[in-house]
């Protein structure tokens, strides 16, 4: 019987806990996910340093989603096996799948929880937690074609007035900023014209979460489309209807 563990590590190094260094220096092999987020300080070389100098496998999309036959065969020869990644283990990951088959296969899986960006940016937008709606990723365009479906959810989001958490894509190491997102996302008002969001609306965004040198400001759209946020990772909020505290809250947070 083998045992898989998902480890999540935080945002940034201040926040990797024992439990999850622990399961690290526990296991035969470690694959670091390096494919769903990126921290400013968590990287291969800095989690060997953690971890004694213990071996780290870089593991990219790939490998993850499609060649996840590897860690089972390691499962099926009783190995002790952990996915670390950026954040939660599987708050906006895809390590589920590979849970599941794991234990179709009698294997053991061990979840090693963390901060996650998104209970992080919950707590620095002020705004309450009950009122949220369902999150989104804004991807980068792929041979022309953009994915609507973010739009969508925005709007269902607005209409029963909940707030919408935007992750944002990253691909081929590279990620999407702030200002990349809000633009892919006036591109579709420009196509629908439904309302979902114009350059007057109040956005908060978060820059480098977890880190020293952490953003979290609430600007328009317009001036966000110009701002200089600075090193990703980035991510939005778009809120719904505010509560007076929610309002007071925002401005704040207002650039001034």
């Amino acid at each position: 019987m083998g045992v898989l563990n998902l480890v999540g590590l935080g945002l940034a190094k201040k926040f990797i806990t024992k439990s999850a260094v622990d399961a690290l220096l526990n296991s035969d092999f470690i694959f670091f996910d390096r494919y769903t987020s990126k921290s400013c300080d968590i990287n291969t070389d800095s989690l060997k340093e953690i971890l004694n100098g213990k071996d780290v496998i870089e593991a990219n999309r790939d490998l993850l989603e499609n060649n996840s036959k590897i860690m089972l065969n390691y499962l099926d020869n009783n190995y002790k096996v952990s996915i670390a990644t950026i954040g939660d283990a599987l708050i906006a990951t895809t390590h589920v799948s590979l849970a599941l088959d794991a234990r179709k296969r009698g294997h053991i899986v061990n979840v090693i929880p963390a901060v996650s960006v998104h209970c992080y940016i919950v707590s620095k937008s002020f705004l309450s937690s009950y009122k949220f709606g369902k999150s989104v990723t804004v991807t980068f365009p792929y041979d022309n074609f953009i994915d609507y479906g973010p739009y969508h959810v925005i709007r269902d989001n607005k209409e029963r007035g909940l707030h919408t958490i935007i992750y944002l894509d990253l691909k081929d190491g590279k990620a999407m900023t702030a200002n990349d997102a809000l633009n892919i996302l006036l591109s579709m008002e420009d196509k629908h014209r439904m309302n979902v969001i114009s350059k007057s609306n109040i956005v908060i965004v978060g820059a480098r979460l977890g880190c020293e040198n952490e953003k979290v400001i609430a600007m328009t759209v317009e001036e966000a489309l110009n701002y200089d946020f600075g090193d990703t990772p980035h991510i939005i909020i778009i809120p719904g209807t505010l509560h007076y505290m929610e309002a007071d809250a925002i401005k704040w947070m207002l650039m001034t």
